[in-house]
């Protein structure tokens, strides 16, 4: 789950699915606690329908993105991000099944290219998760809708904001070269062109030098020899603090072994920031400003959406523009370099 500067939610790292897509999400919200909704049987994790009509196809997809509500013991110990993920996934693969099995066998439906949009959100939530098996079944979905004349404009550039934050720079770079090329509007392709720009930063060096709201200076140029996560949050972004903990006990396993991290805090109220950090026991600096959007760090990197976590690796190069999803594994990797 990101929020943009406009306030707005851009992805839910739950299994609610908007990403940042401005066409409508078929997907409901888990039913109630006190629910009898059933768990995970067989048809629900079925990449198939079972309806053989087009109508009766399309209300069985609608009722099965209505997911359950998840084991009885959340419903008195709710379960982490990892939790939610891990129970999920399962699922979530299988309704990106369930789509590609609707407009393949009804390709000439109206309905079919809301299908193929949900197929890519789902698989980008899998990716998301982890699930890297799904990577080359998203890329597939991002370019055949691209070519797809019935995507709407804000559709199309939706998707290519999604696929930038979610491949690998060397596979999206080309995918966006050839997003400017075959953009069938100037905004689709300014968009394309937009999200290229996200990259000219990978591999050179990143200035950052401050005085944090204790007092410490900080100067990346002083970090070489270490891994830096520079993170850009705010104590008002839900998704933002959900990612704490996890940012926390990668910080404790990896800080003695040469890993920082800077925060660069969005936040207007000073006094909340520093209660916050010393409730959360977040022992890095903090930038802070004041300036909410127009935070100094924030505008000079084009920041847009929170949290953005970027990793610095012992050159001091950018080499991560969105490690939120990948600190587990990019960690050790950069600091085994």
């Amino acid at each position: 789950m990101r929020i943009n500067s406009g306030g707005h939610v851009l992805t839910l790292a739950g299994l609610i699915v908007v990403s940042a897509w401005t066409g409508p999400s078929m997907i409901a919200a888990p039913p109630a606690e006190n629910s009898s909704a059933p768990a995970l049987d067989r048809q629900l994790l079925s990449p198939t329908l079972q309806a053989r009509e087009a109508d009766a196809a399309w209300t069985e997809l609608q009722g099965a993105c209505h997911p359950p509500s998840g084991p009885a013991a959340w419903s008195k110990t709710p379960p982490t991000a990892e939790e939610q993920q891990k129970f999920y996934l399962p699922l979530v693969g299988a309704l990106a099944g369930k789509m590609k099995d609707f407009y393949t066998r009804f390709p000439k439906d109206q309905r079919a290219v809301q299908a193929r949009v949900m197929e890519f959100k789902f698989l980008l939530m899998t990716v998301s998760w982890g699930d890297t098996n799904k990577q080359a079944g998203l890329e597939t979905a991002a370019t055949s809708l691209l070519h797809d004349t019935a995507l709407s404009e804000e559709d199309h550039v939706a998707l290519l904001g999604a696929v930038a934050k979610t491949s690998a720079p060397e596979k999206a770079r080309p995918w966006l070269q050839a997003a400017v090329r075959n953009a069938p509007s100037p905004k689709v392709k300014a968009a394309a062109e937009e999200q290229l720009k996200r990259f000219d930063g990978l591999g050179k060096p990143v200035e950052l030098q401050f005085t944090a709201v204790d007092g410490r200076a900080v100067d990346l140029a002083r970090f070489k020899g270490k891994v830096v996560l520079i993170d850009f949050w705010a104590t008002w972004c839900p998704p933002c603090v959900a990612a704490i903990p996890e940012v926390k006990k990668i910080y404790d396993e990896f800080h003695p072994k040469g890993f920082e991290i800077v925060g660069i805090n969005l936040d207007k109220d000073k006094s909340k920031l520093t209660q916050f950090v010393a409730d959360n026991k977040m022992e890095w600096p903090q930038f802070f400003d004041g300036l909410f959007w127009q935070n100094k760090y924030a505008r000079q990197f084009g920041i847009e959406s929170i949290p953005t976590l970027w990793l610095i690796d012992k050159r001091g190069a950018l080499r991560d523009l969105d490690a939120l999803t990948r600190l587990s594994g990019e960690v050790p990797k950069l600091l085994a370099e």
